[in-house]
């Protein structure tokens, strides 16, 4: 009997991210799998009248894309918000805040999003006034760019009765002014939320970053619009190459509504969803998670993994590190978890089976979680557990050989070392000074060590696109002439957003190559990357994206 392929890719670069057959020029697919690799005359006898044929006009294609940590609703939620990335001083935030009210109008709420920490002035932080000069009618929230600080105006804090200030949890703080009023300055999310609640999302979408259980009421119509945006978030992954992403704060909510989408059709790539575990919490709800993980286990909608931060950020200082801040020597940041209520919480995550994945950009953090699943290994026995560590901004050398002797994942973001992408030197090196370059963000060193390496976007923190990151990881320069080279190789860069974030949610069997019997999910560029210099690879674009066998995504009717 003669096999006929539903689709066969043509006249392709093929990157297969196998090692036994790196190159091809077709593949062909039969069902949702990948059947055949090999070049066009291979696969030409597997074309039938009802084959689709997929010309990819010479253009790279490879596994789809895994996305291994963002932040999918909050994402979806900030396509429709105020993009304040570009927004330098009161004057422009005031034009753009003008604009945006004329292209929507009848807001009541102005919320911006990946604000520059030097947004208002190289010199100083914003203040409440700042944004009252800009807009002083409607109540303005907008969040940094790493989602751990927010600023809001007069009539925002007014709204949300803290203008006095409120009490929240250690770590996270509305910042005063000696004249006893908010500076207009939220750290971390509890302080944010107080505002951000009151927006026209109802800061749903933050709800994986702030609580983990379903603790407020959302009706039928809230719960539309929650779908609706997800829909275009979803959409905007599948755009971007994307095939699978791994969200990086989860809840029951979220889980339930990918599961609808499932259920309709309606998802375009696969997702993984933690259980996020809070501080104060006591370790016993983690069984909860165990609970998650037998319930959702489809090809599309799965959630086998924890999530913790056991930090904030260096820009806020809120980052916890070993030797303090250079511009605050007596500050070092406020752990978010005391040790043992982490080794507590880890040890039982991982007595569960369950991976974690812990938020840790300081040294200080990374000491305290790589502590903390030493002491696990040593409660529970040695087992394949793939725990992760997220950013690792900065690592001891005293700490480094811990990764590859714990066997910790080294999860990192090719958009976060300052002057690499879209983050500016001018607020972070002032307060880590650039001697400590040696100990930040060390890529290239941890991958040369044997630590698995995955990358991601962390989006909507940086810009979601693959390609984008993989270009600042290979142009990668020191921030000081004789530092440490942390570039990867092509290679690499494409080998950590493909197959290693398959490795790390345990299905390197299913996808995260090109071969037989794996996942058809393919990525199509419009263009040979081979050919590009690889300053020019942020400018190579998706042609089609296709997971298990669907096309999610086509530009132009490219097919």
């Amino acid at each position: 009997m003669t096999v006929i392929a539903d689709l066969i890719i043509r006249n392709a670069a093929i990157r297969t991210m196998n090692e036994a057959q790196p190159s091809a020029r077709s593949l062909a697919v039969l069902g949702n799998r990948i059947i055949r690799v090999g070049s066009d005359a291979d696969c030409r006898d597997l074309e039938g009248p009802e084959t689709k044929v997929i010309d990819a006009r010479g253009g790279t294609v490879l596994p789809g894309f895994n996305e291994a940590h963002l932040h999918i609703f909050g994402g979806s939620v900030s396509l429709q918000q105020l993009s304040i990335a570009t927004v330098k001083g009161v004057s422009d935030l005031a034009t753009r805040i003008a604009d945006w009210r004329a292209q929507n109008p009848g807001l009541g709420f102005i919320v911006g999003h990946s604000a520059p920490y030097n947004f208002i002035s190289d010199e100083r932080m914003p203040t409440r006034e700042d944004l009252d000069a800009a807009c002083p009618d409607l109540p303005v929230f907008i969040s940094s760019a790493d989602h751990h600080t927010a600023w809001a105006n007069t009539a925002a804090l007014r709204l949300a009765g803290i203008e006095h200030g409120a009490s929240v949890r250690s770590g996270s703080e509305v910042m005063m002014g000696a004249d006893g009023l908010a500076t207009g300055e939220l750290r971390e999310a509890p302080a944010m939320n107080l505002v951000y609640a009151l927006s026209p999302s109802g800061g749903r979408d933050m709800l994986g970053s702030v609580t983990s259980a379903e603790e407020c009421g959302i009706s039928a119509e809230e719960r539309a619009a929650d779908m609706a945006s997800l829909r275009k978030g979803l959409a905007f992954c599948a755009e971007n190459g994307i095939t699978s992403i791994q969200n990086m704060d989860g809840n029951y909510y979220q889980l339930d509504m990918l599961r609808e989408l499932e259920a309709n059709g309606e998802l375009p790539v696969r997702v993984r969803v933690p259980y996020l575990f809070k501080p104060g919490s006591a370790p016993e709800e983690l069984r909860s998670a165990a609970e998650w993980r037998e319930e959702f286990q489809s090809d599309f909608v799965t959630s086998d993994f924890v999530k913790l931060f056991a930090d904030g950020v260096v820009e806020s200082g809120t980052a916890v590190l070993v030797d303090g801040y250079m511009d605050a020597p007596t500050e070092n940041g406020t752990p978010l978890f005391s040790d043992n209520d982490l080794n507590d919480a880890i040890g039982l995550a991982d007595a569960l089976g369950l991976q974690v994945a812990v938020h840790a950009i300081g040294d200080g953090a990374v000491r305290q979680v790589l502590n903390a699943y030493e002491t696990a290994r040593k409660a529970n026995g040695k087992r394949d557990s793939r725990h992760r560590i997220e950013h690792i901004e900065l690592l001891q050398d005293s700490d480094f050989p811990r990764f590859a002797e714990l066997g910790v994942v080294a999860s990192m973001q090719p958009a976060h070392p300052p002057a690499a992408m879209d983050f500016p030197e001018e607020t972070y090196l002032p307060r880590i000074g650039k001697d400590r370059e040696d100990i930040a963000f060390r890529t290239r060193e941890l991958l040369e060590a044997g630590v698995p390496l995955v990358f991601s976007s962390d989006w909507p923190i940086a810009r979601l696109a693959p390609l984008a990151s993989v270009q600042a990881a290979v142009n990668r320069r020191p921030w000081r002439e004789g530092g440490k080279d942390q570039s990867v190789t092509v290679d690499q860069a494409l080998f950590a957003y493909t197959r290693a974030g398959a490795w790390v949610e345990f299905k390197e069997d299913q996808k995260g190559k090109l071969a037989p019997g794996y996942l058809a999910d393919i990525t199509i560029l419009d263009d040979d990357i081979s050919k590009r210099s690889v300053s020019e690879f942020s400018n190579v674009s998706v042609a089609v994206t296709i997971c298990n066998a669907r096309i999610t995504f086509s530009k132009n009717d490219a097919c």
